[in-house]
């Protein structure tokens, strides 16, 4: 068996991954068990993230949709269950939906419903690694491998320190796959449907759906949402929704409370976000047309699922503005999907896993906080363009008339 190298032994780079994986998970269980309270040994809150969903909860328990969208009342709220987290704020831009996932967990003690909510977030991505590595286990028989390099990457256990909500986003992706797989479009749509937690995340799958006649993935979509704002005016009330939209024409507005540090952020804005004024928009918009127009062409060919969707999620974490370490959770999926499909069909694939390796490195080191420019976006605009390059590629070749030489 062949395996993939990244400029060294495969041996060496096990050895890597399993040592990093071994650092980075003390560290999290360093930062999440010492100290008593609700605060870390080391300051901060411990899952400083996860108390405005676990406030979220709480006044989802309690019905109380006037304090869905009121920032002083939420962190009001959220002083008076969590008193630790009185000195940090978040601004209430979540849709309401989101509310209603963490009302179970509202009723635990605040470290307990952290715990739980961590234990799920693991699992969900346990769960999603396993389902995209199944189809290329084959190619990728290293069991061990793969689950040192699944938790080495630097990605997930910030998401497990921060106790955000990017597993919900692994259901959407690695579900909507699974049923495109099985040939059911409107439920891929249902599960993309979750996309709408973060709706950021939406840009390119929008477009991608409508402009390759996806009419069913669309119907899919719609019902999943409409049945999620069903289920928050049923909890609430009818108002919220009026709030959620007039929220949404706000954050244009509150784009530079929102959006965190350059060297926070791991998308194609990571990079504009240095050109000034109007630029810094324009040049984001003009590339992310470019990808959006590119995963279009991967998705009208007749390539695998795995090809479709992997190029659909590197394009929509790379468009996001608003890309952060811990959503780049899903970058995962593709990572698994591509090496898996490449591995089958191609003889030479140390290019990729070179990239890989790398684009781990660089989430882990945020280099804009030195040189001011962030190399994750780069590389994965490298590996983005090759993808691309080689599905269309592999389409032509395949419906070449036997007998034609490649151009």
């Amino acid at each position: 068996m062949t395996y993939p190298q990244i400029s060294l032994r495969y041996d060496q780079a096990k050895a890597h991954a399993t040592i990093a994986a071994a650092i980075c998970w003390l560290g999290v269980f360093a930062f999440v068990g010492l100290g008593t309270g609700d605060r870390s040994v080391f300051g901060p809150l411990k899952w400083s993230d996860f108390v405005h969903f676990y406030t979220l909860g709480d006044i989802a328990r309690t019905h109380e949709a006037s304090l869905l969208y009121d920032a002083v009342g939420q962190h009001a709220r959220q002083a008076a269950l969590v008193p630790a987290s009185a000195e940090d704020g978040f601004i209430p831009v979540y849709a309401p939906q989101t509310a209603l996932l963490f009302a179970p967990l509202s009723q635990l003690p605040y470290v307990a419903a952290g715990l739980v909510w961590a234990l799920v977030t693991m699992g969900i991505y346990g769960g999603a690694v396993w389902m995209a590595w199944k189809p290329a286990r084959l190619v990728l028989p290293d069991r061990r491998f793969l689950v040192a390099a699944a938790l080495a990457f630097p990605p997930v256990w910030q998401l497990t320190i921060h106790g955000q909500t990017t597993a919900l986003l692994l259901v959407a992706f690695a579900g909507g796959w699974w049923a495109l797989e099985a040939d059911r479009r409107v439920l891929a749509g249902l599960a993309f449907s979750l996309v709408s937690i973060k709706p950021q995340f939406g840009l390119v799958l929008a477009p991608v759906a409508i402009l390759a006649g996806e009419g069913r993935l669309m119907a899919g979509v719609l019902i999943g949402i409409a049945l999620q704002m069903l289920a928050a005016v049923a909890v609430f009330d009818a108002s919220v929704l009026r709030a959620y939209v007039e929220t949404l024409r706000r954050i244009p507005a509150l784009t530079e409370v929102l959006e965190p540090q350059a060297f926070k952020m791991h998308s194609l804005r990571a990079l504009t976000h240095m050109l000034p004024g109007p630029a810094d928009l324009l040049v984001w918009s003009m590339l992310s047309i470019t990808v959006i127009v590119a995963t279009v062409c991967v998705w009208r060919r007749a390539q695998p699922w795995r090809i479709r969707v992997g190029v659909l999620v590197l394009a929509s974490a790379l468009v996001n503005p608003h890309l952060t370490i811990y959503d780049a959770t899903l970058v995962v999926l593709p990572i698994i999907w591509i090496g898996g499909w490449l591995l089958e069909h191609q003889t030479q694939t140390d290019w990729y896993w070179q990239r890989v390796y790398w684009l781990g490195v660089a989430f882990l080191i945020p280099t804009a906080a030195v040189v001011k420019v962030q190399l994750s976006p780069i590389l994965m605009v490298v590996l983005f363009a090759k993808i691309v390059r080689i599905a269309c590629s592999a389409h032509a070749t395949s419906n070449r008339p036997a007998g034609q030489p490649e151009r």
